[in-house]
């Protein structure tokens, strides 16, 4: 039997998200329609991981919700005070952080064209405030 859902989501692991990202993927309606992958530092993994393997570990999830799965797009989703990128205090200011998790999230999505040029690739970056309240941005 073929299951087919809309995308795959890579967003960090950091339990932080975990009713945002719901609530996130319920306004999308993407809800039961995408496949969830949670990884620490989410696009980190493409473009500096400290493990080679990370690299490989999320192409092949992306490999496997394509075949398995026939999605259509990739969301990317990193956040501020990551713990992967030493939180917000390993930046000058917070102009330095959204920077930084841009061009890694730019530079993983042409990671994944390359291998999967067929795949719409999306970008969103979800901003914790010092409260802990979260807010995600849909850059690209």
């Amino acid at each position: 039997m073929s299951h087919h859902c809309k995308a795959l989501i890579i967003h960090c692991m950091d339990f932080r998200f975990g009713e945002a990202i719901k609530n996130w993927l319920v306004e999308k309606h993407l809800l039961n329609d995408c496949d969830i992958v949670s990884l620490a530092g989410a696009a980190k993994g493409l473009v500096s991981p400290k493990n080679p393997a990370e690299t490989d570990v999320i192409l092949r999830q992306i490999e496997i919700s394509t075949s398995l799965h026939h999605i259509s797009e990739v969301i990317l989703m990193n956040h501020t005070d990551c713990g992967a990128y030493g939180g917000r205090d390993a930046f000058e200011s917070s102009e330095a952080e959204y920077n930084q998790h841009l061009g890694d999230m730019r530079l993983a999505k042409e990671k994944i064209l390359a291998k999967f040029p067929d795949l719409k690739v999306k970008i969103d970056l979800a901003k914790i405030n010092p409260l802990g309240q979260i807010a995600i941005e849909e850059v690209e």
